[in-house]
C-alpha cells in the first residue's frame, strides 16, 4: 500500500501519526489483531524513548535504536529485546518505502544473541496423571470440554489461540483433520489422532445440547467462546487437582510436550515444522512437496495421545 507522499519540508510527522499509518498498513496486509497490537506496544515504547531525545520518525538515529535496545536489556530478556528490534526494523522499512525518510537507521543492526532456553515439559507419567484426572469428570460438560482441549493441545501442538479460534466447521472427523488459522492468518491442515477424534465427536455431541451456542468449538456452559484466561485457569485447576509438581502446566507447556514426544518417537522435524505452523523461506520448496496425506500418515505413526492410549482412561469406541 502506498500513502500520499508527505511534504517533509512543510510538516513534521509525529510518532503517533506514523505509527497509526504503519498499523493501518499491517491491517491491510491482513495481519491478525494480536500481531498489530504487538507492533503498537513495541513502537509506542520506542517512540517515548526517541521523543525524549527530541527525535521524530523522520530523523531518529541508529544510535538511538542501539541505546534503546541497551536500555531494554536492563529490564527484560534478549528475546524480548529482539522482538522490539524486529518491530522497529519493520517500522523503519515502512518509513523508507513511504518516502518519510531516505535512510534506514536499523540497517546493519543484528539480532542479540539469545541464550538457549529449554522449556519444561510434562513427563509421560504426568501426562497420564493429568489426562486420567480430567477423564474422571467427563460426566459434566466442563470436564468433557477440558479433557478434549487438553488432549487436542497435546496431540497436535496447537497454540492456545489457534485452538480457541477453531469453529465446528473446521473439524473433519471423517478424515481426521482440523483446519487451523495460525500466525499471520496463514491457514494449514493438521491431522488428528484417533483418540482425539473420538473425544471430539463426544464433545461436539454434548456441545450441541447447549442453548444459544455460537460457531466456536470450545465454549463455556453458557455457550460463549472460551477465553484464553478461562482456558489457562481450567488447565491450571486440573494440574493442581492431579498433584503435578515440577512443571508449570499451561497451554504452552502442552505444546512443547507435543514437540518433545514427537521428536523422541522419531518424528520428522520438517513435518513437525509444518504441523506446528512454523514458516521458513528456506523450507518453502520442501513444504510444497508435502501433501496432507503425508502429514496424516506421519501423525498416525507418532500421535502422542494414541501412543499412550492403552493406559489412558479415554473412550475407545465412536458413538454410532
Amino acid at each position: 500500500m502506498e500513502f500520499p507522499q508527505i511534504a517533509l519540508a512543510n510538516i513534521t510527522l509525529s510518532f503517533d501519526a506514523a505509527i497509526d499509518a504503519f498499523i493501518l498498513s499491517r491491517h491491510l496486509k491482513n495481519l491478525s489483531p494480536n500481531t498489530t497490537a504487538w507492533y503498537r506496544i513495541h513502537l509506542n515504547q520506542f517512540a517515548s524513548f526517541a521523543s525524549a531525545k527530541g527525535e521524530t520518525p523522520a530523523n531518529f538515529s541508529k544510535e538511538t535504536v542501539l541505546a534503546y535496545l541497551k536500555a531494554k536489556l536492563t529490564q527484560t530478556t534478549p528475546q524480548t529485546a529482539n522482538g522490539a528490534l524486529r518491530a522497529i526494523k519493520a517500522f523503519a522499512n515502512f518509513l523508507v518505502s513511504e518516502g518519510i525518510r531516505n535512510d534506514n537507521p536499523t540497517k546493519g543492526i543484528e539480532r542479540l544473541k539469545e541464550p538457549l532456553h529449554f522449556p519444561r515439559t510434562l513427563s509421560d507419567d504426568q501426562i497420564v496423571t493429568l489426562v486420567n484426572t480430567i477423564a474422571k469428570h467427563t460426566n459434566t460438560f466442563a470436564g468433557l470440554r477440558d479433557l478434549t482441549l487438553v488432549c487436542l493441545l497435546l496431540d497436535t501442538g496447537l497454540r492456545i489461540s489457534e485452538a480457541l479460534n477453531l469453529k465446528v466447521s473446521d473439524i473433519d472427523l471423517l478424515y481426521g483433520f482440523v483446519r487451523v488459522v495460525g500466525k499471520g492468518n496463514r491457514e494449514r491442515v493438521t491431522p488428528l489422532g484417533d483418540s482425539v477424534r473420538i473425544l471430539l465427536q463426544r464433545y461436539m455431541l454434548k456441545r450441541a445440547s447447549l442453548s444459544h451456542v455460537g460457531d466456536f468449538l470450545f465454549v463455556s456452559t453458557l455457550g460463549t467462546k472460551l477465553t484464553k484466561r478461562q482456558a489457562h485457569a481450567r488447565i491450571k485447576f486440573w494440574a493442581q487437582k492431579a498433584g503435578i509438581e515440577g512443571v508449570r502446566v499451561s497451554p504452552h507447556s502442552l505444546r512443547f510436550t507435543f514437540v518433545r514426544k514427537w521428536l523422541q518417537s522419531g518424528g520428522d522435524s520438517l513435518v513437525l515444522q509444518r504441523i506446528l505452523g512454523h514458516s521458513s523461506p528456506t523450507m518453502t520448496s520442501y513444504y510444497a512437496r508435502l501433501f496432507a496425506s503425508d502429514l496424516k500418515d506421519a501423525h498416525k505413526r507418532h500421535s502422542p495421545i494414541d501412543s499412550l492410549a492403552p493406559i489412558l482412561k479415554l473412550p475407545r469406541k465412536r458413538i454410532q
